[in-house]
């Protein structure tokens, strides 16, 4: 466990720094009101789309770094950006127009590269089956130290944060400090396949999907908040946020993520209802709280899924900030649309419930890890054409029915096809009819796991599912050749 303590302080470090950037780009934007608008609401919004940006625009430069710059470089990267981000912390405060333009972009864009930094140290280092229950962990750190520096969530004084991108900085360059021991890590002692291209579009859908949601969501809420006495508000359910995580994070690690998308969608439905159904100043405090309770399962739907592909990909450090990447602009932008909307009409809230069922039904019910890597199904039995009988036979016997009794053992498959002694033992239990999970619960390894053997049992033998398999090997090993 003691190997995780890096990897958590620096990711709970790396969030706490795009926390307070967002709180100190928000309390003291200049006056913009000819790029970001005059009405509160429609800055605040455009002004988050700004941000969410340029902090996703830092995600790929570390991924480009990783990529493109030599060794001594890549370690240098992380101070670079570490001492940039100080010091425009400090410029921001006073600049305006232009200058405050380019101060933001310093700010933010190695945010951005720290935190992408984190998923990457995260993705190699915590293994699969912890990744829920580390973001909730960590991400509860990031808010309870949050709060603890600054109650209001607004006053970000410059030498504070200039103090947080030392410490991200400097435990960055801990973290990082031999990437080629990194990179060797295995993060699950099981073999798994790689992400089929087909997986990894519904997954860019998927999260695409749930990021314009997200953001759909919280344009209505700003749009109610707005019209609501703030002084009613306590501070304290801010709280409520690390609660969700950590929540979340139980709910993705068990039973591998099969609860995750499904518990997200009914929330995300909850929370539009509790929106309409709560917008008077009594029942507004527990909406938020369900607010932030809700996000925090969408942050962990973005983050967790992305990461575990990454590990099983050839560029892990593009991979395992692309959900982030990819929600953070997409969400901003979905909030500045609906912004627009005719004031959030029936047929809009009826359209923004049919797309949560759909995610629903096709991801989750779809089995949508399982399905998408490895699409192992269930086809009727093929017709195979009755062998020839020999002139001495008596009755019209199909030769694959007479081979039955003179089957092989399955040694001499074992040899013939150069079967591994664990895809021998799921054959097996393949044999006696027993489904994957049944296999999986027999041997103590993982369902996806047993899909893994047998689809390679199917590539060896060049059959395309059970029935077939179990069919040759009921036949002699001549009748085959």
């Amino acid at each position: 466990m003691k190997q995780l303590c890096g990897p958590l302080l620096y990711y709970s470090a790396a969030m706490l720094s795009i926390y307070m950037t967002y709180a100190m780009t928000q309390s003291m934007a200049p006056n913009l009101s000819a790029f970001f608008g005059a009405e509160p609401v429609e800055k605040s919004l455009r002004l988050w789309l700004c941000t969410n940006t340029l902090v996703a625009a830092g995600f790929l430069t570390f991924a480009a770094g990783e990529k493109f710059c030599p060794p001594a470089l890549k370690k240098i990267l992380p101070l670079a950006g570490m001492a940039l981000g100080a010091a425009a912390s400090f410029v921001i405060t006073d600049a305006t127009g232009m200058a405050w333009a380019l101060a933001l972009m310093a700010l933010l864009l190695p945010v951005g590269y720290l935190t992408s930094g984190a998923h990457y140290v995260l993705t190699m280092q915590v293994p699969a089956k912890w990744r829920g229950r580390f973001l909730g962990l960590a991400i509860t750190i990031t808010v309870l130290i949050q709060y603890g520096l600054f109650t209001d969530g607004k006053g970000v004084a410059p030498p504070l944060m200039a103090a947080v991108f030392a410490v991200t900085g400097a435990l960055s360059c801990y973290t990082l400090r031999d990437r080629i021991a990194l990179q060797s890590l295995k993060n699950d002692d099981e073999r798994v396949p790689p992400p089929s291209p087909q997986y990894v579009a519904m997954l860019f859908l998927l999260i695409s999907l749930l990021a314009a949601l997200h953001g759909c969501g919280d344009s209505l809420a700003l749009a109610f908040y707005a019209n609501v006495d703030e002084s009613i508000f306590h501070d304290s359910i801010r709280l409520f946020l690390p609660l969700g995580m950590l929540a979340a994070g139980y709910v993705a690690d068990y039973r591998e993520r099969h609860y995750l998308l499904s518990v997200t969608a009914i929330g995300l439905l909850l929370r539009i209802v509790s929106l309409f159904a709560l917008s008077s100043s009594a029942g507004f405090i527990f909406s938020q709280s369900m607010e932030y309770f809700i996000s925090s399962f969408c942050i962990m739907c973005y983050t967790l899924y992305f990461l575990d592909l990454a590990g099983k990909t050839a560029h892990p450090a593009l991979w395992a900030g692309m959900g982030r990447t990819l929600a953070l602009p997409i969400s901003a932008l979905s909030a500045n649309f609906f912004y627009y909307v005719d004031n959030f009409s029936g047929g809009f809230v009826t359209a923004y419930i049919l797309i949560l069922a759909a995610l629903n039904l096709f991801f989750y019910h779809g089995n949508f890890r399982e399905w998408l890597e490895i699409p192992i199904s269930s086809p009727p039995v093929p017709n195979c054409q009755a062998m020839p009988v020999t002139s001495t036979s008596t009755t019209d016997v199909p030769a694959v029915a007479k081979a039955a009794n003179t089957a092989p053992p399955l040694t001499e498959w074992q040899e013939k096809f150069a079967f591994t002694p664990r895809e021998m033992e799921v054959l097996k239990e393949v044999l006696t009819e027993k489904t994957a999970a049944e296999i999986a619960a027999e041997l103590g390894i993982k369902e996806r796991t047993v899909r893994y053997h047998i689809a390679n049992l199917l590539k060896k033998t060049g059959t395309t599912h059970r029935a077939e398999l179990k069919l040759l090997l009921s036949l002699p090993i001549d009748v085959r050749e």
